[in-house]
């Protein structure tokens, strides 16, 4: 198989992750505990994928070969990132700098809501309604599809910066597609998730 397909394969774990947590097919229990349970493993799949095809691939677009060295910082760690071309790298780099620079913002729009939704979603499945599951999805969508959108158009802010490169968020889950293409499901998604919000709010108005 292909080391683009494979990289997309493993990707489609995370959609699959969101429509179990979102959609919840099987109902609230198993579908929130088998999302937690893939979302764990994906982790020790697709971090060691990243780890052995670093030297193989383009950081930044997945093409191959990548001879060009494009290091950057996760969570204290240097990635051995490569590139295909100079630009590439550059753009990698510029990426890195404004993830660092707005790592405090990214935090509280994505892994906060995350957890409050997976512990919201966790206490109904004991029982107890916090937060009503369908209120709890939209205080999910809407902060991660902000993040996201916003990170992929405000991303070539980095070139002029000085700042250091670093991803202190899981940097395997942008190499599976690369970070350029990842970029495309950003927006799609995203922007499709602020859709639905915009009429979700004019159809109670």
């Amino acid at each position: 198989m292909p080391l683009a397909l494979r990289g997309a394969v493993l990707f489609l774990f995370i959609p699959l992750v969101l429509v179990l947590y979102l959609r919840m097919p099987f109902g609230l229990a198993p579908s929130v505990l088998g999302g937690i349970a893939i979302m764990v493993a994906h982790r020790f799949v697709a971090r060691p994928w990243m780890e052995r095809h670093l030297v193989s691939r383009c950081f930044w677009c997945g093409r191959a070969p990548a001879p060009i060295e494009a290091p950057l910082t996760s969570k204290g760690t240097t990635i051995a990132a490569r590139a295909c071309t100079a630009r590439h790298r550059d753009d990698l780099r510029a990426f890195g700098r404004v993830v660092a620079a707005g790592k405090p913002a990214l935090a509280m729009l994505i892994l906060v809501p995350v957890v409050l939704y997976l512990l919201n979603a966790l206490a109904a499945i004991a029982g107890t309604t916090i937060v009503p599951l369908d209120t709890a999805v939209w205080c999910f969508k809407i902060p991660i599809a902000l993040a996201v959108v916003t990170l992929s158009f405000a991303w070539p802010l980095g070139r002029s910066s000085s700042g250091q490169a670093a991803i202190d968020f899981p940097v395997h889950n942008l190499f599976l597609l690369g970070v350029n293409p990842t970029f495309w499901v950003f927006r799609i998604v995203g922007l499709f998730w602020l859709g639905q919000g915009v009429l979700s709010l004019v159809g109670r108005s």
